[in-house]
């Protein structure tokens, strides 16, 4: 009847109050009682408008079509993992979670993933928006830039307007004030001492232009007039962290006279600056950092990331520094694969980050007790991960710059090449300051390692591990083998009880949708074959009210209002990947590969018979909660009686198959 979205978006999306007769089975005659009345009657409040921006995350379906379908998700998952070819498809070690044997799966043909392990899936959207903790919108922009495609946004929520306008604003000011900056180093006479300070450190104009260094200029006023004739507004200067306000309501700069070092985030947009005073002065921090703001979290940000991720995926290898400082000098150095957390301890974010894309990660931080402090924050966030991890045991009093100032970027080099086992330094490093020469200290430094043994996943690599520290210990092995269980087991403990009260809450905010099985068998029709598709459409008016009626309706509503081409993966995953994330997993249970169906007439008659017969089991259903109602008047009761009756005798006539179909486990039989 309807072939298009155009002839029947008027019935479906814009609808009315008008009483409608629905047929639910065109065998029936119209479902009329007996006694002539109607049993589907009803004003059917069909929504005026289906809000497809607010569903789409501001862009629309046909942007982020062709952004898949331009998108091939073996180049973009085999920028991020190794993959190797088995068959026709692609497989890595899964990203998501430690594993030794490969079950991450790339289908080309599909342009999807699956992980067999631990479940994750879904398009080349999904993969890049877990891997870089990006949003659904952001993610969908820097692929359509790497393919070159313009896409379309439609404005669907003002506050969400609001928010990305703020977060354009704020990353244009970053970019300005960057540029800024970097002109004053290079250019303003004022800027003598900064670039004296930069040689005296022996880098010159070239290393500032590669990692745009710069200096902020020691007057307010100064820095003010520029931002006003760039036409930074105030509010977004403070916003930025670049300027604060006074106590008078004045605006000042944040940093003055300050060597500025940008901090980038993995795409290169600088997000926030560091900057460092050019002599010692008293009661003045010798780095002062941005504040957090909505674009810049200190915990999820890994400077130089930018520059190192590219040789961390070649090489495999990854170099955590201490600061900015020793990892500029490791690049100018040639070791592009440095990179070091910013102004934090290391987080679990920042080891969830390196975890991705190098499988070696050497700990650089210095040799005193902050940085032995620091080294074991990193192991215990890095081990879980399955990493090998070593340690560059600098002399005590040095680091990465400062060591390459005396000893050369070759002998620095070797010492990252030839960095040792974790434990075989610390050991060493704890031997040399005396806290292994009597009985208490080694044990208080034992029960420390048992500690960090115990955070390793890979049990190989942990009895090894294990073996050695009490070798070098001059320990029972045995002994330390079952203090680190009993450790494991509390740490296992501890975690399972911190998964469940997470996954409990998330239950609890976000329930899985629940799907009755008829309107599951439509859904996966209308997702598998294009004729399917097409005849359901046809019957569009005959399953308004059962979607109506039963569980997971919505779902097949949005499926028949947008059409994905179940002949093109990437129009079935855009549309996937637009809806919410509950709607998602219903939908993630069916079989929604496009196979070809024997009788595709058949099937679409028996799975609309079914979607009938379901409906009208609920509606006897509440008829019956009716008649069982105290309240309910005698006249009223011998109506239902009738009208129930009648029912169940065309209930009995209606027998529904599923021969074909694989169903979810969540929904209802």
């Amino acid at each position: 009847m309807f072939r298009s979205r155009a002839q029947w978006g008027n019935v479906f999306l814009r609808g009315g109050k008008a009483p409608v007769l629905r047929r639910l089975f065109p065998a029936c005659g119209g479902l009329v009682s007996s006694h002539g009345v109607p049993i589907l009657y009803s004003c059917v409040p069909v929504p005026l408008v289906i809000d497809w921006f607010r569903l789409m995350g501001r862009i629309d379906e046909d942007s982020i079509r062709r952004v898949l379908e331009a998108t091939d998700i073996v180049d973009v998952v085999g920028s991020y993992l190794p993959l190797k070819r088995a068959g026709s498809r692609w497989k890595a070690c899964c990203p998501f979670h430690n594993e030794k044997t490969p079950s991450f799966i790339v289908d080309q043909s599909r342009q999807n993933f699956k992980c067999f392990g631990c479940g994750e899936g879904g398009s080349a959207i999904t993969f890049v928006m877990k891997m870089e903790n990006l949003g659904f919108a952001d993610t969908v922009r820097r692929l359509a830039e790497k393919a070159g495609i313009s896409i379309v946004e439609e404005v669907y929520d003002a506050a969400e307007e609001r928010r990305r306008k703020a977060r354009t604003a704020l990353l244009v000011a970053h970019k300005k004030a960057a540029g800024f900056f970097h002109r004053l180093l290079l250019c303003s006479p004022k800027a003598a001492e900064a670039r004296a300070y930069l040689n005296s450190r022996g880098y010159g104009a070239d290393m500032a232009k590669r990692w745009q260094v710069g200096w902020a200029p020691d007057s307010s006023r100064e820095f003010l007039a520029w931002a006003r004739r760039e036409g930074i507004p105030d509010q977004v200067l403070i916003d930025s962290g670049l300027a604060n306000r006074g106590e008078r309501g004045d605006l000042y700069a944040r940093f003055r006279d300050r060597l500025m070092f940008p901090i980038n985030n993995v795409y290169g947009e600088c997000v926030a600056f560091s900057g460092r005073i050019l002599r010692p002065q008293e009661n003045v921090g010798k780095y002062v950092n941005s504040p957090e703001t909505a674009i810049f979290k200190k915990g999820d940000v890994v400077f130089a990331l930018d520059k190192a991720r590219g040789p961390m995926g070649k090489s495999g290898k990854a170099l955590l520094c201490e600061g900015q400082i020793d990892v500029i000098a490791c690049h100018e150095a040639g070791i592009s694969f440095a990179v070091a957390p910013l102004g934090t301890a290391f987080t679990p974010e920042h080891a969830r980050i390196l975890s991705r894309y190098a499988s070696r990660i050497v700990l650089c931080f210095d040799a005193d007790k902050a940085g032995m402090a620091a080294a074991d924050r990193a192991f215990r966030e890095l081990a879980p991960f399955g990493k090998d991890i070593y340690l560059v045991n600098l002399p005590a009093g040095d680091d990465p710059d400062s060591f390459m100032k005396r000893e050369g970027k070759e002998a620095f080099s070797g010492m990252v090449e030839r960095a040792r086992s974790f434990f075989e330094v610390r050991i060493e490093r704890a031997r040399e300051s005396g806290l292994l020469d009597d009985a208490a200290s080694s044990a208080a430094f034992a029960r420390e390692m048992t500690a960090l043994l115990a955070c390793m996943s890979d049990p190989v690599a942990r009895d090894l591990a294990t073996a050695d520290v009490a070798t070098r210990m001059r320990m029972a092995a045995d002994n330390l083998r079952g203090a680190v269980r009993m450790a494991g087991r509390r740490k296992g403990q501890e975690q399972a009880q911190s998964a469940e009260r997470k996954t409990a809450e998330e239950v609890s905010q976000h329930p899985p949708v629940k799907m009755d099985r008829a309107v599951a068998v439509l859904c996966e029709l209308a997702l598998q074959n294009s004729r399917a598709q097409g005849l359901i459409v046809d019957r569009i008016e005959e399953l308004l009210e059962p979607m109506r009626l039963l569980q997971g309706g919505g779902i097949l509503k949005k499926i028949l209002a947008r059409l994905p081409s179940p002949d093109s993966p990437a129009a079935v995953q855009a549309f996937l990947v637009s809806l919410p994330q509950p709607e998602r997993d219903a939908l993630g249970m069916l079989n929604l590969e496009p196979i070809p169906i024997p009788d595709v007439d058949r099937s679409v008659q028996e799975a609309c018979s079914g979607i009938a017969k379901a409906a009208l089991e609920r509606h006897i259903a509440s008829l019956m909660a009716e008649l069982a109602d105290p309240s309910t008047d005698a006249a009223r009761r011998l109506e239902l009686s009738k009208l129930s009756v009648d029912l169940k005798r065309l209930l009995g006539t209606m027998s529904v198959s599923y021969t074909h179909l694989t169903l979810p486990t969540n929904s209802r039989v």
